[in-house]
């Protein structure tokens, strides 16, 4: 197993447990927004990812802790045909 399927399926299940426990809730209104614009489930969960992975990265190469509020305006930019 390749380290960045690894990477991907931690991603997406994380994001599966955000939306589950409505913990960040932006993370369930994020996925219902992408939903109601005609995203599959797979499409909404993988554009999810890549804004958390991209919060995973910054936190990476600033040695910062995780930042709720910009993981929030992340979620926020998801489109759907990105």
């Amino acid at each position: 197993m390749s380290s960045d399927k690894t990477v991907r399926d931690v991603m997406l299940e994380t994001v599966l447990n955000q939306i589950d426990t409505n913990n960040p809730p932006e993370a369930r209104a994020t996925y219902d927004r992408l939903i109601d614009e005609g995203a599959s489930n797979s499409q909404a969960l993988r554009l999810m990812s890549a804004a958390l992975r991209e919060e995973m990265d910054r936190m990476l190469e600033e040695a910062t802790e995780f930042d709720a509020e910009r993981y929030a305006e992340l979620l926020a930019e998801v489109k759907v045909g990105d």
